[in-house]
């Protein structure tokens, strides 16, 4: 009997559509069946199952989902074709506001819908209590054990369950929307430590990758095709590595048929100043300015977080060149 419930699938699987495969006899899928990625029409855009030609828009559907990278389009300037979008900046992250008001969203909404102010008015609101903490009806709430989900303050919301809560939703990372050229050149993400929602970066094939087994760089015996990773010029078995420049980065094929990356959460990276944008998760691309290197979210993030109390900075992917081009 299958008692334990099988762990959240990698973020990429989920939203690229790819499909569990459960072995007989087992509880939980050891692989998965993705489409195919590498082999697109490069003069198209691909997203949620659908593919737009050059010039088409993001369907209303699609685009409500990521109401926070408003009037997409598919652009073929670049090669591969890859989505562009505007930027928000949300009234409540220019305002440093007052203690005793609150903002209040929609499910799909990107910046506030309306602020409460005043004891008397927060009083008359429903309340919520999440991990010992009160929420006011129409604010964000991020329950610490399931990191790629959101909730939201209602009447009647029910704090002993989040999977299943009317009220809480997964967060939607965009990868296709804001990585689809990365993607369609066979890069694979890179998560930032036990954070496993959103990329904070990906790692593209070179000519100089090599298979890593057991801290040697050789080949040696083969797998099943279907337990296997590609990577480039590259064919992992499970379990096997890439070989990275960066020491802090290991990449290996955990879970087929691709291989992902992690970059310790105890790294800290030399600093100099850069300016780009963090394409937020439920929230507004904000353009902000800190002292870090490459696309590392160590001291942006856990600063970010701080000030703004919103983890869902912390599970934001810096998800394209394009989104660090726009905030210089």
């Amino acid at each position: 009997a299958c008692d334990e419930p099988c762990p959240a699938p990698p973020k990429h699987y989920s939203e690229l559509g790819c499909k569990p495969i459960v072995e007989e006899g087992q509880c939980c899928p050891k692989r998965y069946e993705c489409p195919a990625l590498t082999d697109r029409d490069g003069n198209k855009c691909y997203f949620n199952g659908n593919i737009y030609p050059a010039g088409g828009k993001l369907a209303p559907a699609d685009q409500e989902m990521n109401s926070c990278s408003p009037a997409c389009f598919c652009s073929n300037l670049t090669m591969p074709a890859t989505f562009q979008c505007a930027s928000i900046d949300c009234f409540e992250f220019l305002d440093a506001g007052a203690d005793d008001c609150i903002h209040q969203y929609t499910q799909h909404g990107c910046c506030a819908e309306n602020t409460v102010c005043g004891k008397e008015k927060l009083a008359k609101l429903a309340q919520c209590y999440l991990e010992d903490k009160l929420y006011y009806e129409g604010q964000r709430m991020y329950p610490t054990d399931e990191p790629c989900k959101s909730c939201l303050c209602k009447p009647g919301f029910d704090n002993s369950t989040i999977v299943d809560n009317p009220h809480c939703h997964e967060t939607q990372c965009g990868l296709e929307l804001h990585a689809g050229d990365r993607i369609a050149m066979g890069c694979i993400p890179i998560y930032f430590g036990n954070h496993r929602c959103c990329p904070i970066s990906w790692k593209c094939p070179t000519d100089n990758d090599e298979v890593i087994i057991d801290g040697r760089t050789e080949q040696n015996d083969v797998q099943e095709p279907n337990m296997q990773c590609k990577f480039g010029k590259l064919t992992l078995n499970k379990g096997e590595g890439i070989t990275s420049d960066n020491k802090c980065v290991d990449c290996k094929c955990t879970v087929p048929p691709l291989a992902h990356c992690i970059q310790r959460a105890d790294f800290v990276p030399k600093t100099r100043p850069i300016r780009f944008v963090v394409p937020s998760v439920g929230r507004s691309h904000r353009s902000v300015w800190d002292e870090i290197i490459g696309s590392s979210p160590g001291p942006l993030l856990a600063s970010e977080a701080a000030k703004a109390n919103d983890r869902s900075i912390a599970n934001s992917a810096i998800s394209n060149r394009s989104a660090i081009e726009r905030g210089g």
